[in-house]
């Protein structure tokens, strides 16, 4: 691992990191006093009839030039200002309003038709006049996954995609891991509802925060959540059918045998504070996996500090932290300079040192390896123990240690028919405007959760990739659902929020099939969805594991451990939980990844 050559130190400023390549390009010799040009209401065909409506920005003076393109549902005019900044640059910019959005044609269906609307699309904006024949996407979210899915449908004019924070099925769109569903993904089904952009309705915080407030009671399950919304939606219901992983959710993604039909080079961006950091790792290895050698050659990834829009316009604060003004990276030039890169015959851009740079949190700066796995340099694997105590608070807080004997199991007890009281990090500035400095999680807890501390750091160290935790868990009802969350605790007290993973038990063999729990076994829970982390810890400085319920919090639907499906109980399906973890030797382990 290696730092990557200067620093992004001003905070609009790309400056030498970024190759020549990258400056945006100045306009052609003209007498026009525009800046660009805009067609307005363009009509892309789509092969069963329907028309696509596209704003499409162009460099002026003419000729032709290549094409970068978006598929969105958020409605083209949205990023008007992103169109110029790449019609500066030299290149069309062709926003395009998804299938049954904005002015397009059809009826909006999330994700499962994004793959052959926008093979059409790709090539019918090919082959206008003032397309050279080469087209690129950009986007973020949902416009990140969908380029995965465009991309294996293998249009020829498409050269390169830059998915940013791509969702991934089953593990934070539609469905979070392990089946868990987000009253939050219904409000995002407000926000693309009909034709028009919803976004002051959607973003409305206090209406729903007040409406999660009333899903937590229990009075309404969770099937019914779109109801209570005030929107009734054909989409929440036909998500509410579909509880595990299946066919219906298999087509919303990219299939298998279709990533071996993506050959161009790859620039995959995410940032650390965000579910879609695990989608953007999970779309490329996929890719990876089944690439030859040469097209693995053109895949790089990008993971800075950011939240979720982050990886589209990063901040220098986020969630109560000041990452430093390296972590205003000019995104928008290195996608420029990536595309000069693939459509221009340019020098990869300057800022990739190597296939996966990252932001080291603490030094603040950016570091590069040549895979996620090597950015990782030594495993520690360190046993839940509690010889003295029962875990059970901050007060009573157990180890995470390297030597264990035989110890009785840690237990915590659940009651789902409580009010909401554990928020985490899924609620974001709903919890807290400083929700990665929120503590209250943790303080709170007598009996209702875990608590294991590492010994105090003997000097700094960088904490870099995956972590993993395997627990040996048995339960007293048919299912439950658990959080796992991971802090840096400093020698003051205060904690800096680092990842969080979570299962529910009727899932712990397979998403696909619900296997409900027999009462008093043990068994193995696996949790292998955390993100990836990448923070200098400092000297004196514990990790700390809280294992607490999921359904304890506002912003995940709540099992009430019933082991009917989970989006039909009520309150007053409610069965209260008794939670046993084995600890100390051959039992349960979190393996944590060291840098350099």
């Amino acid at each position: 691992m290696k730092p990557v050559g200067l620093l992004l130190a001003a905070a609009l400023s790309f400056g030498a990191a970024f190759s020549a390549a990258a400056q945006p390009l100045a306009p052609a010799a003209t007498t026009s006093a525009k800046p660009y040009e805009i067609e307005w209401a363009v009509k892309i065909p789509m092969r069963d009839g329907v028309t696509l409506d596209a704003t499409i920005v162009r460099p002026v003076g003419g000729g032709k030039h290549p094409v970068i393109f978006t598929l969105t549902p958020y409605v083209a005019d949205r990023f008007m200002d992103v169109a110029a900044y790449f019609a500066k640059a030299g290149y069309v910019f062709a926003s395009v309003d998804s299938r049954g959005r904005g002015n397009s044609g059809g009826e909006f269906v999330p994700w499962s038709g994004d793959g052959v609307d926008g093979f059409d699309a790709v090539e019918w904006l090919a082959k206008q006049p003032w397309a050279d024949g080469q087209v690129a996407m950009w986007g973020g979210s949902y416009g990140g996954k969908n380029q995965w899915m465009i991309a294996g449908e293998q249009p020829e004019g498409l050269k390169t995609i830059v998915p940013a924070s791509p969702g991934f099925v089953g593990i934070n769109i539609g469905k979070t891991q392990s089946n868990v569903m987000r009253p939050f993904d219904h409000n995002w089904v407000v926000n693309v509802m009909g034709n028009t952009a919803n976004a002051n309705g959607s973003g409305d915080k206090a209406y729903w925060l007040g409406l999660y407030t009333e899903m937590a009671k229990g009075l309404v399950p969770l099937r019914d959540f779109d109801k209570l919304s005030g929107y009734a939606s054909p989409i929440w219901q036909e998500w509410m059918r579909h509880p595990e992983m299946d066919a219906f959710w298999d087509g919303a993604s990219v299939a298998p045998d279709r990533y071996p039909l993506i050959k161009m080079p790859t620039l995959s961006i995410a940032g650390q504070f965000e579910a879609s950091n695990t989608g953007a790792i999970i779309f490329r290895q996929n890719h990876l996996n089944v690439a030859s050698q040469e097209v693995a050659q053109g895949s790089y990834l990008v993971i800075g500090p950011w939240d979720h829009p982050g990886s589209r316009v990063p901040k220098q604060h986020v969630g109560g932290l000041d990452l430093g003004p390296a972590a205003v990276l000019d995104v928008k030039a290195l996608h420029v300079a990536w595309y000069d890169h693939v459509m221009k015959g340019g020098p990869v851009p300057a800022f990739l040192k190597d296939k996966v740079t990252y932001y080291l949190l603490g030094p603040n700066e950016w570091r590069s390896a040549p895979s996620i796995a090597a950015a990782t340099a030594r495993t520690q694997e360190l046993s839940l123990s509690s010889p003295k105590s029962g875990a059970g608070s901050i007060a009573e807080r157990g180890l995470l240690t390297a030597t264990a004997g035989r110890e009785r199991p840690d237990a915590y007890v659940y009651d789902p028919s409580l009010p909401a009281h554990n928020e985490g990090f899924e609620g974001d500035v709903m919890v807290s405007p400083d929700y990665l400095l929120n503590t209250a999680m943790m303080r709170r807890l007598k009996g209702d959760g875990l608590v294991y501390d590492t010994a105090p750091l003997a000097g700094d160290a960088d904490l870099v990739g995956i972590p993993k935790l395997k627990i040996d868990m048995a339960l007293d009802v048919p299912d439950t659902d658990v959080r796992a969350v991971l802090y840096e605790v400093r020698p003051d007290g205060s904690a800096i929020f680092l990842a969080q993973d979570w299962i529910r038990a009727r899932y712990r063999e397979s998403t696909r099939v619900a296997k409900l729990v027999t009462p008093g076994k043990v068994e193995r829970y696996s949790f292998d969805w955390f993100p990836f982390i990448s923070r200098r810890i400092q000297a004196g400085s514990v990790v700390r594991l809280v294992i607490v319920p999921l359904g304890a919090g506002l912003h995940v639907e709540r099992n009430r451990n019933s082991g009917k499906t989970v989006a039909d109980e009520l309150v007053t399906d409610s069965r209260v939980a008794n939670v046993s973890i084995s600890v100390g030797s051959g039992a349960s382990v979190l393996s944590l990844p060291w840098g350099q």
